[in-house]
């Protein structure tokens, strides 16, 4: 059996990656399990917010990510026929960070950005191919079984973090719970060639509609946009495909007919609010969706799992480098936890609820706050300063806009 004096990290995604990236550049001898043969090319989330452009910054990726990553100035709130409520522009934060913006880029790229910087530390190795079957521990080690195409094999290391998805193995195997609900909506991802831009839409969309509600932004520079829409959960995968064209000539502007654009990807998936009970088991740490799941509206989920693995590297660094006590990633669970379910979960909920709300009253209400965001840029700068939140290190008092 290989030990390793150092931590595995369970799962090559984003978090995972940047989880490796951290510790690796301290010195701190890092082998990640992926189970997949190379990075998922599929783009998945692709927002980020100003807090998470500065963890990247801090990562040493920000330059190499805004090169291939679409510029995002602001972002809209739109009626289902199309018709802008209000743009909130990412600009009156200018006093108030060095990142006032948002990007945007399919997070394949990021990932791949990412193992192009791992690749220049010796001190980590990622191993493709290797699927987590078992996972033990003691007071001195976690022990992890893999089966890759060369056989079973078993590693055992000082710390493991788990940053392997939200049907995370390494949390089911020490039996830590994933609570929460599943929601009733079906999400259809897909992924379009359609050029918003000539119809007056800004590169982040949400459009707000009790059937048409949609989320529409821009994936790369290559022209290739993101359209998530829900769908009835009873419909087949096939039908939900025989249903695309009726639902585009209403969701993208200008009804075009299916010559008028071309079809990427389409991904119906079903999408949960969940967090694990705890984000620490013994010499196990979770991360990322492995930790908590959100749904997709407003771009909090990679978000946070960036801060998670920023974090959670941090405490890990002062662990094994420093000598801190092991009460350190006890503080990062509870941190991080708090995060998920007082601020991430709440506000993609509400973003969620706000979108597809077919209450007459609550929708004009719901408008006429967005309107008055848009409009006051000192209730816009509160509006958008409450993305703070999704550090954990800065909290600002959350301001309720009067409609």
């Amino acid at each position: 059996m290989e030990t390793l004096d150092g931590v595995v990290v369970v799962g090559g995604g984003p978090v995972g990656l940047l989880t490796a990236l951290k510790l690796g550049k301290a010195g701190i001898r890092v082998v990640v399990l992926e189970a997949e043969s190379g990075v998922s090319p599929s783009p998945r989330a692709v927002a980020y917010m100003p807090p998470t452009a500065a963890a990247l910054d801090r990562f040493g990726l920000l330059d190499d990510i805004r090169k291939r990553a679409v510029w995002c100035p602001d972002f809209a709130y739109r009626h289902g026929n199309g018709e802008l409520i209000a743009k909130m522009d990412w600009s009156v934060l200018a006093q108030d960070t060095q990142y006032p913006y948002m990007l945007l880029l399919g997070q394949n790229h990021v990932s791949n950005i990412i193992a192009q910087h791992l690749r220049e530390l010796p001190n980590v190795e990622i191993r493709w191919n290797h699927r987590v079957e078992e996972v033990d521990q003691d007071d001195a080690y976690v022990t992890i079984q893999t089966s890759s195409p060369g056989g079973t094999s078993r590693l055992r290391a000082r710390w493991l973090a788990a940053t392997d998805g939200a049907r995370s193995t390494v949390r089911q195997k020490v039996g830590l719970t994933f609570d929460g609900n599943t929601w009733a909506e079906r999400l259809v991802a897909t992924n379009v060639f359609y050029d918003f831009s000539l119809h007056g839409y800004s590169r982040a969309n949400f459009v707000h509609d009790p059937v048409d509600w949609a989320v529409v932004v821009q994936l790369d520079k290559t022209g290739l946009w993101r359209v998530c829409y829900g769908e009835d959960a009873s419909l087949s995968d096939a039908e939900v495909r025989q249903r695309l064209p009726e639902r585009f000539k209403r969701l993208l502007p200008g009804a075009p007919t299916p010559d008028q654009y071309r079809v990427d990807h389409l991904n119906p998936y079903r999408v949960h609010q969940r967090c694990a009970a705890e984000f620490r088991r013994g010499r196990v740490i979770l991360a990322g969706d492995a930790a908590h799941a959100t749904n997709p509206m407003g771009g909090l989920g990679l978000s946070g799992g960036v801060l998670d693995a920023e974090h959670l590297a941090e405490a890990l660094i002062a662990v094994i480098k420093n000598g801190a006590s092991t009460k350190t990633l006890d503080e990062y669970s509870i941190d991080r936890r708090k995060v998920f379910l007082e601020f991430t979960s709440p506000t993609a909920t509400a973003n969620f609820t706000w979108m597809k709300e077919s209450d007459p009253g609550q929708r004009a209400r719901d408008v006429a706050m967005f309107e008055h965001a848009g409009t006051d840029r000192s209730v816009m700068r509160q509006f958008l300063l409450d993305f703070e939140k999704l550090n954990g290190r800065r909290v600002i008092e959350r301001k309720l806009l009067a409609a």
